[in-house]
């Protein structure tokens, strides 16, 4: 499910920007400028109601100019204006994802960009999970064992 968030993040950025390098992992030397990172946090998974559970998957992209550019900082604002609107909404599949406004923040730290959001993803459980279909429930109260 992450890889395939993950692509699409990729997919939404390369249509906008088809001639930037678009890295989702370490780049060890020979980086191309302009270029966008992709990178996860640490992804909360939350049980709900009945056959539901929510994942909060947060993400951070790393936007970093050519910075040959005079007016590199122009390049940013436009990239952070990019990540307005139309970015708060994602296609996965047929699925429609919704970035809330107030998880999106955006951050300017020398000549890289941070745009820092939450995917907030609710995804039915499976009822024919064995594991799901095991579970019993007992009724009682536990003697306690040392007296």
């Amino acid at each position: 499910m992450v890889y395939d968030l993950i692509q699409v993040i990729a997919s939404w950025i390369k249509a906008l920007y088809p001639d930037v390098k678009i890295y989702d992992g370490p780049v060890l030397q020979d980086i191309k400028l302009p270029c966008f990172f992709i990178t996860t946090l640490q992804i909360d998974e939350v049980s709900s109601l009945k056959n539901y559970y929510r994942r909060g998957v947060p993400f951070v992209i790393d936007y970093l100019p050519a910075d040959h550019k005079p007016n590199f900082m122009d390049d940013i604002y436009q990239v952070q204006d990019a990540f307005g609107l139309p970015f708060r909404q994602l296609q996965l599949g047929d699925r429609l994802l919704q970035i809330k406004n107030k998880t999106i923040s955006y951050d300017r730290e020398q000549k890289v960009l941070h745009v820092q959001f939450m995917l907030d993803i609710r995804q039915a459980l499976d009822p024919d999970d064995p594991d799901m279909q095991n579970m019993t429930l007992e009724e009682g109260v536990k003697q306690n064992e040392h007296e």
